[in-house]
């Protein structure tokens, strides 16, 4: 199997003059060719082995998607140097642990904020010798460690010898990807390029990618889910375009400006996509809703959908730049009603499954083979088996060589036959469709003996419309609660029906109405489940989980512990 290298060398040979890259500048997107891309990456590869880079060493990249991270990441990989993705939204604390850890010899950094942090910890930081920067207001007041600009180091590569014939083999390391951390400090996956590669090509096979497609990039590439399907497996394997989406919050414009035939995703956004489309559809009038209401009941390939497509559903794809192909998700659980209710739209979502320990995906649903409620099928190479305890175990070229510098903890959950321990609980249907109960280790046992999966009562919870955000907590206990996070715009826009008058989320949490009315909605959801999964009482909390309060992952996952740090105090006093 070739090396990552390899195969970008070939397939930029084979499209030399098509886009690789695209980025915005100056209020338009920008185009960087196959041919340029390659130049630019052997000459940067010049560049590090200038530095010292030379095979095995690290080098971690700590910026946003940009063309710089993927030149970046190619270069030492063509150096045989093992590439080590830091997340932008990490604290200094746990970027000194991720460089340590992984004793990274060089850091690329994109901003002034990015910098800042490193700054911090930089004394504390032995083995790191060299800083790149894109762009710092005052570099030369920083004298902790060798600060150089990308451009310098590009000058460096342009005045240095040729690169000499590779050394670099499919087995050898390619990156140190550290997990998001949602139950203990990051510890690093060891991946292959065979790992990688085995994993975008087997990927592409299963949801077919040319040279023809545009994808529109969003989610952190230093997220093992977008390195591989969305740079590795679209650029890498196909020659296909990637746009890069000025951020989050510019997302729905970019969609417009880039029009893009695939995007990877995760359900939090297509849930905040959902929430948006009804919005619209509620303040467009009684007529609008009417017309929408009736749109979603015609069935496929009737007369009726055909114009229901036509006056409702072809505008609202025309907002994700009317050209999506398919979309895919992973990183979490997609509510299947979700994926239902944009499939009525004409916007197919294909669920998969996997973990950064298996580069990352095990499992997707094809196109033309989708069943709602399952994260798909098997990619062709990977075996899966359901164990006795009912964890999902892995075998397959796609599995990691181990935890880095942690053999104990890699014979853990890699077993004598080469299987892979998951941590995730679920079954296969007759079909080979693959059904996810929950993670092993965030089941809730209740003190009657019980046992409730968190992760699927708040995909219930999250499918009200009053509810945005929650987190079931209980283990231990004799009955489950739960933290509510509201949709404050559908609060608001329905407090003359609850009979409330203040518009302010902290006074609303505590306003009897308010409590009262969600008690009802709450008790409604409570029909749907067992005795022991009912949620017996809650709390409304005034401030959504986030990043930035270390209680979402980069794949905007739970850090369940954090959050129940965060409102210890609230869950005991439901317990009282």
């Amino acid at each position: 199997m070739q090396t990552i290298p390899q195969r970008f060398k070939e397939t930029a040979e084979t499209y030399a003059h098509r886009p690789a890259l695209k980025y915005k500048y100056h209020g338009a997107y920008v185009s960087i060719s196959f041919s340029d891309l390659a130049e630019s990456v052997e000459t940067l590869a010049k560049g590090l082995r200038a530095l010292g880079v030379s095979k095995g060493d690290r080098v971690a990249i700590l910026s946003e998607n940009r063309p710089e991270w993927v030149r970046t990441d190619l270069a030492a990989l063509t150096l045989g140097a093992v590439t080590v993705p830091v997340h932008t939204t990490l604290s200094p604390l746990i970027i000194r642990h991720i460089l340590n850890d992984s004793g990274s010899k060089v850091l690329m950094v994109s901003s002034q904020e990015q910098f800042n942090k490193v700054a911090l910890v930089a004394g504390d930081l032995p083995e790191l010798e060299a800083i790149i920067f894109l762009k710092l207001d005052h570099p030369e007041n920083f004298t902790a460690k060798k600060l150089l600009s990308l451009e310098a180091v590009m000058v460096l590569g342009k005045d240095a010898a040729a690169l000499p014939a590779p050394d670099v083999a499919a087995e050898d390391l390619a990156s140190l990807v550290y997990t998001s951390g949602t139950t203990a400090v990051p510890k690093g996956v060891m991946l292959t390029h065979r790992n990688f590669m085995f994993d975008a090509e087997a990927g592409v096979t299963a949801l077919p990618v040319t040279e023809n497609d545009v994808l529109l990039s969003f989610l952190p590439l230093s997220h093992v889910l977008e390195r591989t399907a969305g740079y590795y497996a679209p650029l890498v394997c196909r020659g296909c375009c990637i746009a890069y989406a000025e951020s989050v919050k510019t997302l729905v414009s970019n969609l417009k400006e880039v029009k893009p035939t695939i995007l990877v995703s995760v359900p939090r956004i297509f849930e905040k996509v959902h929430v948006g489309i009804w919005e619209k559809v509620k303040k467009g009038g009684r007529l609008k809703r009417r017309m929408f209401l009736w749109a979603l009941k015609q069935e496929a390939g009737t007369t009726r959908h055909f114009f229901a497509d036509h006056l409702v559903f072809k505008k609202i794809r025309a907002s994700f730049g009317g050209r999506l192909r398919f979309t895919i998700s992973g990183g979490a659980t997609l509510n299947h009603k979700l994926a239902r209710f944009f499939s009525r739209l004409g916007i197919v979502i294909t669920e998969g499954y996997g973990l950064t320990e298996t580069a990352p995906v095990c499992t997707v649903n094809r196109l033309d083979n989708i069943k709602y409620g399952t994260v798909g099928q098997q990619l062709p190479g990977v075996e899966i088996l359901i164990g006795r305890d009912k964890e999902i175990l892995i075998k397959g070229p796609n599995v990691m060589a181990g935890y880095y510098r942690n053999e104990a903890l890699t014979r853990e959950v890699i077993d004598a036959d080469g299987w892979f321990h998951t941590g995730d609980l679920g079954f296969l249907t007759n079909d080979g469709f693959l059904i996810i109960i929950g993670r092993k280790k965030e089941m809730i046992s209740l003190s009657s003996g019980k046992i409730a999966w968190p992760e699927q009562l708040e995909l219930i919870l999250n499918n009200d419309r009053f509810i945005v955000q929650s987190l079931i907590t209980g283990d231990g206990r004799s009955y489950l609660t739960a933290v509510i996070i509201p949709d404050w715009p559908e609060v608001l826009n329905n407090l003359e029906i609850i009979g409330l008058a203040s518009r302010e989320p902290a006074v609303l949490v505590k306003e009897e109405k308010l409590l009262a009315y969600f008690k009802e909605r709450v008790e409604k959801i409570n029909g749907q489940l067992a005795d022991w999964e009912k949620i017996r009482k809650f709390v409304l909390a005034a401030d959504e989980f986030t990043q930035e309060k270390d209680e979402l992952t980069p794949t905007l996952k739970l850090r369940r512990h954090v959050i129940e740090e965060h409102y210890q105090k609230e869950i005991d006093g439901m317990y009282q």
